[in-house]
């Protein structure tokens, strides 16, 4: 399994229980470690920060999209988020060979901390990668990449072990996104943020995300 970013519980900004809410800066981060994702998975201990982007058109709609297979837990549910787990490639070179250190994690859990961390530069690879992964997209398809906020639902063992880092940015060329073959999705096209957030169609982030957007 890849190594992910993980973030401990106890560093993490304070959670509800359920919800989008904006911050500042990034700086929590520097808690975070590189784990095995099939550990980090099942262990309520550390959170997983998800990288999650809305693309807007010119007219602030959100590229929305089907998922067709892949994770059961999902299949069949509404997104308008690009992106996902923060993996060890995301980050610079330097980042990569860190001696591993055990004193500040629980012994059962093996990580490899980094110091220092860009947080705002390795969100920016996984969404840059995730982007052409999915969409067969890239940097110059999109403009004004920023930050927004946090994301998340502590209302199901999925979501407690994961934070939702939001980002926004718009979508340039003329045409409408379209997912790449093989990425199980299937493209809606851009849509109103109000007709995402009440939609029970739409996974729960998605809709808080929209939420935000209105």
């Amino acid at each position: 399994m890849p190594h992910v970013l993980t973030l401990p519980r106890a560093h993490t900004p304070p959670l509800p229980e359920s919800g989008f809410w904006t911050l500042d800066n990034l700086d929590f981060l520097q808690h975070a470690h590189w784990q095995d994702r099939a550990q980090a998975e099942h262990n309520e201990v550390w959170l997983q920060p998800i990288a999650y982007l809305l693309l807007r058109n010119a007219a602030g709609h959100i590229w929305c999209y089907q998922r067709t297979g892949g994770d059961a837990r999902l299949d069949g549910r509404c997104s308008c988020g690009v992106g996902g787990h923060v993996d060890l490639a995301d980050a610079e070179p330097p980042f990569y060979h860190n001696p591993i250190d055990s004193s500040s994690c629980p012994s059962d859990m093996p990580y490899r901390p980094i110091s220092p961390l860009n947080p705002l530069a390795t969100l920016r690879h996984t969404l840059l990668r995730e982007l052409t992964e999915e969409l067969g997209a890239h940097e110059a398809d999109v403009r004004d990449l920023c930050f927004q906020g946090l994301i998340y639902e502590g209302l199901s063992a999925v979501g407690r072990v994961h934070l939702g880092v939001m980002f926004t940015a718009q979508w340039l060329p003329a045409q409408v996104p379209q997912p790449v073959a093989g990425e199980s999705l299937l493209g809606l096209g851009f849509r109103p943020a109000i007709d995402i957030a009440n939609n029970q169609k739409f996974e729960l982030w998605s809709r808080m995300a929209a939420q935000c957007m209105l």
